[in-house]
């Protein structure tokens, strides 16, 4: 062989040109399954641990081990003399660059820490410490008048919403004291002023019942009104069907699905169905963060890890930008009516709970049919939500009535509080 090589020096050339050629695929290659280990080690790392460090570092550590045996066999290739500084040198610039890559891509805050919200003490809100293991921030208005009649609790909308610290919402239904009623407020766990869970799976629509029935125990009432605004509605209903002798009349205004198997191939109506192509761009361009897309991805996985690698605190500050911005002037037919913008979003409290109800397995429907209390479905004719939702309510309860709040959308009681406020009034008489 080394006699024909030595013959043959255009064979020599050719042989070292596919060798080089090889090497510098391996190392190519080399490159690729590098980055490809670290994506996929870091989350396959989070079946085993929810530290995102731990995740980080385990992930470095496959990305490193593949790249020196492939760098390893490429110097072999291309006859590296000083094969460990070859390696060395291929192992600090991608793992300087991956390392670069990691920190500007998926650990920079989606808000700054400096912007993100930080629930403060607000006068005349206080707390309730549920038997549930729920700390859950209440406002109460006491009756006005000496005709008491059953206490009406507010459940705001969401998940994830918030009621307690949101004027729209509190100027309205507080008038209800007027009427004999004591009314309550309150944000459901994970949002608002309420206690974030550390045990993020533990957001369930099971969880929502639970507490609600807590708190008509805690305000020592064995009969309460709902009103329930869309999610809200949601949960109302759910809740009857499960205590139906605890409430003695309901308001469901802008509902949401009673069941959500019901509605997953025909749309309950969203707000980006009602997105013109240019809104549907902008937001598109405010969501595509690739840690937003990490900490839903991490979500499916292992929640516990997906909430330490991105805290509610900043994905609820993001999502109260962008409901802010993109969501809540599509809501409302006029959205110069109401200002509604607000923070205190609890982002894993709507995700976590929206999967319960995406998966229930318990229809409620049947149940509700039997029930013959009081009911009023209350819907404004610009609301997102298909129209069919709010009518299932009334094909489905015995005793109920449907109203138009004409001139609104999916936040009627703020778009027209007058309007609205006579609809509850006469129907609570």
């Amino acid at each position: 062989m080394d006699q024909i090589m030595e013959k043959s020096p255009g064979l020599i050339s050719e042989f070292s040109r596919r060798r080089v050629a090889s090497a510098g695929l391996t190392q190519l290659v080399t490159y690729l399954l590098c980055f490809l280990t670290f994506i996929a080690t870091f989350f396959a790392s989070a079946l085993i641990s929810d530290s995102p460090t731990t995740m980080i570092l385990l992930s470095f550590l496959a990305a490193a081990l593949v790249l020196w045996f492939g760098s390893h066999f490429s110097g072999k290739l291309f006859k590296v003399k000083r094969q460990k500084l070859y390696i060395g040198m291929q192992l600090g610039s991608v793992i300087t660059i991956l390392s670069g890559l990691v920190v500007y891509l998926i650990l920079q805050p989606l808000v700054p820490k400096v912007d993100q919200y930080v629930a403060e003490e607000v006068a005349g809100v206080d707390f309730w410490e549920l038997p549930t293991g729920s700390k859950i921030a209440f406002r109460k208005f006491p009756s006005k008048t000496k005709a008491q009649k059953l206490p009406v609790i507010i459940l705001h909308g969401g998940p994830g919403a918030y009621s307690v610290t949101f004027k729209p919402m509190l100027d309205v239904f507080s008038n209800l004291t007027a009427n004999g009623h004591d009314v309550y407020f309150y944000d459901q766990v994970g949002s608002g002023l309420s206690e974030r869970l550390s045990d993020v799976s533990e957001y369930s629509l099971d969880r929502h019942i639970a507490d609600l029935n807590a708190i008509r125990q805690k305000i020592r009432t064995d009969q309460v009104i709902l009103i329930g605004s869309s999610w809200g509605a949601t949960l109302a209903a759910n809740y009857l069907a499960e205590y139906p002798d605890s409430v003695g009349s309901a308001i469901f205004s802008s509902p949401g699905p009673i069941y959500r198997p019901d509605w997953l191939e025909i749309s309950d109506g969203t707000l980006d169905e009602k997105m013109n192509s240019r809104q549907k761009e902008q937001l598109d361009a405010a969501i595509e963060k690739p840690r937003l897309f990490v900490a839903i991805a991490l979500a499916e996985i292992n929640p516990a890890a997906a909430a330490r690698f991105a805290p509610d605190q900043e994905m609820g500050s993001f999502f109260d930008k962008i409901a802010n911005e993109h969501y809540l002037p599509l809501a409302m037919c006029d959205p110069k009516k109401l200002d509604a913008r607000s923070s205190g979003y609890g982002f894993w409290s709507s995700r976590m709970t929206g999967k319960t109800l995406v998966n229930q397995r318990f229809d409620p429907k049947p149940a509700l049919t039997k029930i013959d209390i009081p009911v009023l479905v209350l819907r404004g004719p610009c609301d997102y939500k298909n129209e069919a939702v709010a009518r299932q309510y009334t094909a489905i309860f015995p005793n109920s009535r449907f109203e138009e709040v004409k001139d609104t959308g999916h936040m009627a009681y703020g778009e027209d509080p007058q309007q609205y406020l006579r609809l509850l009034t006469d129907f609570l008489r």
